[in-house]
Parts: C-alpha cells; structure tokens; sequence
C-alpha cells in the first residue's frame, strides 16, 4: 500500500477504469475502503483521486450515499474542457489523427503582445500554424505563439505539442489555460486550410498558457470545424 500522502503512479487512470466498469454495468461505484484495497492505495490517496474524477464530471459524491455516476460520459467524447494534445482529442472520438505544420518561424512580439502578455523586453517568439485531421478531413487550425526566454535553442521541433515546448525551450512547465471560446465565419484562408466554404461557421478559442511562474507561457488562436466533428463540455452544477 503507499504512502498515505502519495497516490500510486496510475491510479487515476485506474480509477477512471473502475468507473467505465461500473458505468457499463449501470452500478455503483465502490466505496472507499474497497477502492483502496483494489487499487493498492491508501484511503487518503483513493480520496484525492475520487475528488479530481468528480471535478471532471465523471461522478458526484453525497455522505452517507454512493456515489452517484454519470453516465452520459460514455457517448462524450472531444472535451474541449479538458487541456490535451490536439491530436489526442481527435483519438478520443475513435478517428484517425494526423497533423501538418503549416509555418514555423522565430519572430520578436509586437509592442501590443508585449505588454498584453507581460513579456520580457528580450523575449523571441516561435509562431506556428498547425492543421489536425481526423481520418484525412482537416478539423483544427492552430495558430500558437510560444514564449522563447533569452538563449533559448534556434532549432525547435514545432511538430510536438505546444505545451511540450514551453516546458523543455521556453518559460517552463504550463499549469494553466485560459480559453475564451466564441464562434466565426471562416476567413479564405481558413476555409482552404479546413477545407470549408468561406464564411462557414466555425468554433474559435482563443488560448493563453500560463506557466508556474505566472509568466505567460504561449498564447493560441484555434478554429475547430464543426462539420461532422462534435465538441463536448462537462459543468459541473454547483448547490
């Protein structure tokens, strides 16, 4: 059993098997006391990971009665309220992903950008233009501007996910994202890029990460193809 103060590497993901488990079988989920001796965990640890798995939609706890199960979950599939790679939420909806970078350059910000975003009077910029498909039909246009500290490497896998290199090149590890979605008219060049006709309604995020600091850590503009691509968001409803 671990530490009482530590979970288990894996256990939420364990935990979330537990709960498709009961979720198919239209069950209850376990208490804590069996959780704990199924998963090799402490109680205390059990009971943080229960607590991240109501915060996430997937159950709803009450003293003194079980936990309650949503179920609805397992047709949910694209959370866009959940911070993931792009690619990993189009394979959450059973589809193929792939991805293009479109444009990767070293830039200076803006004057605008730099007091927008408290940037540094030194900082560079890598801006990219990414495009994901789902089983060959574009889906995703990301434009992602990442924060470069001064000395940061010139050469720069924009391939890999946005989060992944403000982590390892630019301020540092991303504990935050602000997201303010809206919806558009796709521009011509968005609608080459998603293969859309011009002016089709699309959904739009406008991204900020933010690092440990509190330093911005990149900034994002996405356009997500609502034709046969479903998003979903979970709200939890406070009483």
């Amino acid at each position: 059993m671990s530490d009482a103060n530590t979970a288990l590497p894996g256990l939420p993901a364990r935990l979330e098997a537990v709960w498709l488990q009961s979720a198919q079988a239209g069950s209850p989920m376990p208490g804590e006391p069996a959780l704990a001796e199924r998963l090799a965990a402490s109680r205390p640890a059990v009971r943080e990971a229960l607590v991240r798995l109501e915060e996430r939609g997937y159950i709803r706890r009450r003293k003194g009665a079980d936990t309650i199960i949503n179920r609805r979950l397992l047709d949910v599939s694209a959370r866009i309220d959940e911070q993931v790679d792009r690619s990993e939420l189009i394979a959450s909806t059973g589809r193929r992903a792939s991805m293009v970078v479109v444009e990767s350059r070293l830039d200076v910000p803006t004057s605008e950008e730099r007091t927008q975003y408290e940037l540094e009077p030194d900082s560079r910029l890598l801006r990219t233009t990414k495009v994901w498909f789902a089983d060959d039909e574009p889906v995703i246009r990301a434009n992602d501007s990442i924060v470069l500290p001064p000395g940061a490497a010139a050469q720069i896998d924009a391939t890999r996910p946005v989060f992944d290199i403000a982590a390892d090149v630019g301020v540092g590890p991303t504990e935050w994202e602000i997201v303010y979605p809206s919806a558009t008219a796709t521009s011509p060049r968005d609608a080459r890029l998603l293969d859309l006709p011009e002016g089709h309604p699309a959904l739009t995020m406008e991204v900020v990460g933010v690092a440990r600091s509190g330093r911005t850590a990149y900034w994002a503009s996405e356009l997500h193809s609502t034709h046969n691509f479903q998003h979903t968001m979970i709200r939890l409803v406070r009483r």
